[in-house]
């Protein structure tokens, strides 16, 4: 018979903290990309981004989290020309996979299938593997997302 000894627990919380640093990892984005930064609406029930430092042809992710605990992933963009795009980190397609879209210069690829969509034309809608546009406001150097336009991308996260 095998006797538990000191050595022993300490191997064992180590391994269970190395599980839990992984999960939280993958739980923000893994391999896909960079991560998501958290975002919470405020007592107006939206969501203002600066986009003041958002250089051209760059992208960020975003995970929205309400008080109810609806999680909503999305990310905002500014193409080559200027022009700030804003979508849902899903495709009709594959969202229920809940893989995503990742980054590459002007292109925002899905990746499921690698489909790659101009970055430029995410506002005008997509479908298949395209990113589905999230409603938005662009004031300024900010843009305003309403909790209500956010949540009706939730389908694709549940």
């Amino acid at each position: 018979m095998v006797r538990f000894r000191p050595v022993h627990a300490l191997l064992l919380v180590a391994v269970f903290s190395a599980l839990v640093v992984f999960a939280d990892w993958a739980w923000e984005g893994g391999f896909g990309h960079s991560g998501y930064q958290l975002v919470r609406p405020d007592g107006n029930d939206q969501v203002t981004i600066d986009v003041s430092d958002l250089p051209k042809s760059e992208v960020k992710f975003y995970r929205f989290l309400n008080a109810g605990n609806q999680e909503v992933k999305f990310f905002v963009g500014r193409d080559r020309f200027g022009t700030v795009q804003v979508a849902f980190d899903a495709s009709d397609t594959h969202a229920q996979l809940g893989r995503g879209f990742r980054h590459e210069g002007d292109w925002m690829v899905d990746n499921k299938c690698d489909s790659p969509s101009r970055l430029e034309k995410v506002n005008d809608g997509g479908r298949g593997c395209r990113p589905v546009p999230l409603a938005h406001q662009v004031v300024g150097d900010r843009v305003v997302l309403s909790e209500q336009d956010i949540l009706r991308g939730w389908r694709y996260f549940r």
